[in-house]
């Protein structure tokens, strides 16, 4: 029997040197986009970070204001089971040029939901239940409620292999805090629909929409509608997704920001 000759060899080294390669690649890209998939589906089981700047514009009188915001807001999954619980805080720190010159700490504000296990948690539809609560941790009275609010939180997912569609809602009422400050009932719901790309990217519709009861009906809705684009990559070994977005009120209090552009860096700790 003949041995195979040096450039036989050299030639099946490079064949299979590419196959192990493009399988490679195949499998980080596969990776690449089932974390994407995950980012998109606010109930999904896994650890992350977002870090979710917006800049608020034609804010006040004339609109010759501008705020800014840094919301912080770790999601953090505790699967069981029968199901998963998945909590989400927010904490928001603002510069303020409206209705003061302030800057600081706003309102803590903690969404819980309970998810029942079900066979359509890749595929599928889930729904779950829990709580929000608005917490007084504001650094000055301008920058938060000044009251301790509770209530209701729901969340609506379903998802298919390239499509992402819910929204999640709460309503809380003020139950303490400051007494000479307004009470609070107010009414949140953020619907959204997200379209998952190859290569990690992601393009969704959402909007922000909430309902002040306390208002006046001039005053009472916010209805920012959007749109959003976002790349999952590595630095290192750490899974990270860069995200820009922009924003425009088609309805909002008389003194609240028309527009508002947004820029969002996620940490993701997968399993």
């Amino acid at each position: 029997m003949r041995r195979p000759g040096a450039s036989t060899t050299l030639l099946l080294t490079g064949v299979l040197a590419c196959a192990s390669a493009n399988a490679q690649s195949a499998s980080t890209s596969s990776a690449t986009d089932d974390i994407a998939r995950k980012l998109a589906d606010p109930g999904a089981a896994l650890i992350s970070v977002p870090f979710q700047y917006n800049y608020l514009g034609s804010v006040g009188p004339g609109g010759d204001f501008r705020n800014q915001q840094l919301k912080i807001q770790p999601v953090i999954p505790f699967v069981g089971e029968h199901g998963k619980f998945i909590l989400r805080p927010i904490l928001p720190i603002q510069w303020n040029q409206f209705p003061e010159d302030r800057s600081g700490t706003g309102d803590l504000f903690v969404q819980g939901y309970y998810i029942p296990k079900t066979a359509a948690e890749a595929r599928g539809t889930e729904v779950g239940f829990g709580a929000a609560a608005l917490l007084d941790t504001a650094s000055h009275d301008s920058l938060g409620t000044g009251k301790y609010s509770l209530g209701p939180a729901f969340i609506l997912v379903h998802k298919t292999r390239n499509w992402t569609i819910g929204a999640l809602a709460n309503h809380v009422w003020s139950v303490g805090g400051d007494g000479d400050r307004e009470d609070v009932s107010s009414t949140s719901v953020q619907p959204f629909v997200t379209r998952n790309l190859p290569g990690g990217w992601s393009v969704g519709v959402t909007s922000e929409t909430s309902y002040n009861w306390k208002a006046a009906s001039g005053d009472a809705w916010t209805v920012p509608l959007g749109a959003t684009v976002s790349k999952v990559l590595h630095l290192g070994k750490t899974p990270l997704s860069l995200g820009v977005g922009g924003f425009y009120n088609v309805d909002r209090p008389q003194y609240a920001n028309r527009w508002s552009a947004r820029f969002t860096v996620t940490l993701v700790f997968p399993e």
